[in-house]
Parts: structure tokens; sequence; C-alpha cells
């Protein structure tokens, strides 16, 4: 399992260098005062937003450890209209957890593994989309830390997001 996807802050931290070194030994002109910005732009890019190719954060072939960018922008929209949990979508973590509903609950309730502890989790109005992720490939992506509270959750490769609440054993 992949480590869950969390801003890339070594970008950052590569473009101050280069803007630091540029900026002390060589000539500030035309062509830096328009590339410094866009290229702090484009780094902005490569630390916030995922579902970047897989060569820019190292995935493997079978790999996923970032959300696609249309759920990331659900996501966001969905906690922009609750008015909480935004912090969360934009700085992680989002974990790909295997998870799968008991058959024989009301409620969506259910087992996932997250970061290797195992939790039971509960999902009061649970979208079909998850429903049907947790009943066949048995995945769905976890948003924020589950250890402090209720988490956001929605299937895999899906953009219906609902809360869930979490308790790990």
């Amino acid at each position: 399992m992949p480590e869950p996807w969390r801003p890339r802050w070594g970008f950052l931290f590569l473009y101050v260098l280069v803007f630091v070194v540029h900026a002390v030994f060589a000539e500030w002109d035309e062509t830096a005062a328009i590339g410094a910005p866009l290229g702090f732009v484009a780094t902005l890019v490569l630390v916030f937003v995922p579902g970047l190719p897989r060569w820019v954060h190292g995935d493997g072939p079978d790999e996923i450890s970032s959300p696609k960018t249309r759920q990331w922008w659900a996501a966001l929209r969905f906690t922009t209209r609750r008015r909480e949990g935004v912090l969360d979508v934009v700085f992680g973590p989002w974990a790909l957890a295997t998870a799968t509903l008991d058959p024989a609950a009301g409620t969506a309730r259910g087992w996932a593994v997250l970061d290797g502890d195992p939790a039971k989790f509960v999902i009061e109005h649970c979208p079909d989309e998850l429903a049907e992720s947790l009943r066949g490939r048995r995945r769905m992506w976890v948003v924020g830390d589950a250890h402090y509270g209720d988490v956001l959750v929605c299937a895999d490769g899906g953009r219906e997001f609902t809360t869930a609440a979490v308790r790990f054993r």
C-alpha cells in the first residue's frame, strides 16, 4: 500500500533554493522577473495539486498514491459548502484504504485498514457509488486523519463524498 498523499514540500524547497542561488549569484533581468512568478505558480501546482502524472510523484505501474484531480476538486467543493474539513482536502493526508461493508448491517458499517491499523467505520448516508466500491473492489479514499475525528470518504475513482466515523481497535 503506498503512502498517503500529502503536499510535496520538496518541490517548494527546490524552487526556493534555485531562486535564492539565482538572486545571489546572477543578474536580475526581464527574463528572471517573468520567470520567477511563473515558476512559483508552477511550483504551487506541483506541491498542492494531486492527480498529476505518475512520474511526478514516483508511483510504480500499479500504485496509486494520489487521488484524481476531479476527486480533489469535488472534495474541495463539498467541504467548502459544509464549511469544515477544507484544510484536510488541501493539505492531506489522502489515503487509499482497503475496506469492506458488513452485509447484515442496515447502515453502512464495516472494517478498514488505515496506515496498517484495523478500524471500524460507520457511514450514515452512504452514496451508492461508495457502497458498490466497498462491495466490489473494496477500496475507498479517506481524506483527513481518522485519529482526530470524522473523515471524508469516497469511492475509489468516485466523486461523491460523505463523512464516516472511524474507531480504531
